[in-house]
């Protein structure tokens, strides 16, 4: 099925996948930025940029698009097995407690969503929402918006595309709400990342989870913290 035909179809279903409106919960999460900001290791608009090329290139890229690729991949070919290994590998590639539950979160409900969009015409993903729903799969966020982008006709590099700004909007949406940064600066960042983005994509383009690695310790180590922290304004 699909109904992302042509490239202002493809553009369109990206779209509306990226939109900060679409409740996935995306921009309830700051990826540690929350306690990096408040321990005073990241700080301002250039601060802010350069963590989110270090997460784009260290973690984003090479993690969580191999796991968009795989999943593709797999639901193209209607691999449920192959579906079901990935979201579990992709949980295990989560070693932040309340990042994995973030992630899982937030790909359930955009398979939920994306479901009730597609009418039940895409099996696929409905096994695989089924699968979450029974507890079967986490539904990690990469994995479900491979599947969710393959019911709606969306091709891989879009779909890893639309992970990626979704990365770099979430993490500009905390600095604005944490008073780090102002609007226009959070455009700017946006628009400078924009060739890291795209490069990315495309070279992580048919490269699935054999692919997966990832190395941002500070990330992580913050992302960890903010577990022990408590409350704050954001779920990680």
């Amino acid at each position: 099925m699909g109904t992302a035909d042509g490239a202002a179809g493809q553009m369109l279903a990206a779209m509306q996948l990226s939109d900060s409106m679409f409740p996935a919960g995306l921009f309830a999460a700051s990826n540690g930025l929350e306690s990096m900001f408040l321990g005073g290791e990241v700080a301002g608009a250039r601060g802010l940029e350069e963590l989110n090329r270090t997460l784009i290139e260290r973690q984003a890229g090479p993690l969580d698009c191999a796991f968009v690729s795989g999943a593709h991949a797999a639901a193209a070919a209607r691999d449920e097995g192959g579906i079901a290994r990935l979201d579990a590998a992709c949980a295990a590639a989560r070693c932040a407690r309340e990042s994995r539950e973030a992630a899982a979160r937030s790909g359930a409900q955009l398979a939920r969503c994306v479901a009730g969009m597609a009418g039940g015409e895409g099996a696929v993903l409905e096994w695989y929402r089924g699968s979450i729903d029974s507890g079967a799969a986490a539904g990690m966020y990469p994995v479900s918006l491979a599947v969710c982008a393959e019911a709606l006709g969306l091709a891989e590099e879009p779909a890893i595309i639309v992970l990626l700004y979704g990365s770099v909007a979430s993490s500009v949406g905390a600095a604005l709400r944490l008073g780090m940064i102002d609007h226009l600066e959070g455009q700017e960042i946006i628009h400078r990342l924009k060739p890291l983005v795209l490069r990315t994509a495309a070279e992580r383009l048919g490269r699935g989870a054999e692919w997966a690695w990832q190395f941002a310790p500070q990330a992580e180590i913050a992302q960890m913290r903010h577990e022990r922290e408590g409350g704050g304004m954001f779920a990680t």
